[in-house]
């Protein structure tokens, strides 16, 4: 069987790294993560305790995110404040790059997060 190429459309990306640093999640608590639907130029996933849906414009390496509107649940506090701090990093973006099971979101020439194939 051939492997399939990783492609920035309908793959569940994982959040791994923000701001630099790893990303820990509590047993509890959903990592956050995006899925693309190019056809639609919609965004949807979760920022770890409320659903993600909005817009996106993608383009030769660029990548610039929409309003995104979510849920309004609150959870644990760690969880709350991860989400904030991805909200806001998906606000920044200005170009990504892909390199096999790896997304990188890039703001001002530095990468803001880095997410990966979610597994099964």
């Amino acid at each position: 069987m051939v492997d399939e190429p990783v492609t920035l459309a309908y793959t569940e990306w994982a959040l791994v790294e923000l701001e630099g640093e790893q990303v820990e999640i509590g047993p509890d608590e959903l990592r956050p993560s995006l899925v693309f639907d190019l056809e639609e130029s919609r965004v949807s996933g979760s920022g770890g305790v409320n659903r993600l849906t909005g817009t996106f414009v993608t383009g030769e390496g660029e990548l610039r995110f929409g309003p995104l509107g979510s849920t309004r649940m609150a959870g644990p506090e760690h969880a709350m404040e991860l989400e904030d701090r991805f909200i806001v990093a998906l606000g920044r973006v200005a170009s990504f790059e892909l390199d096999g099971g790896v997304l990188t979101l890039v703001a001002d020439g530095e990468s803001v997060a880095r997410l990966s194939v979610e597994s099964p």
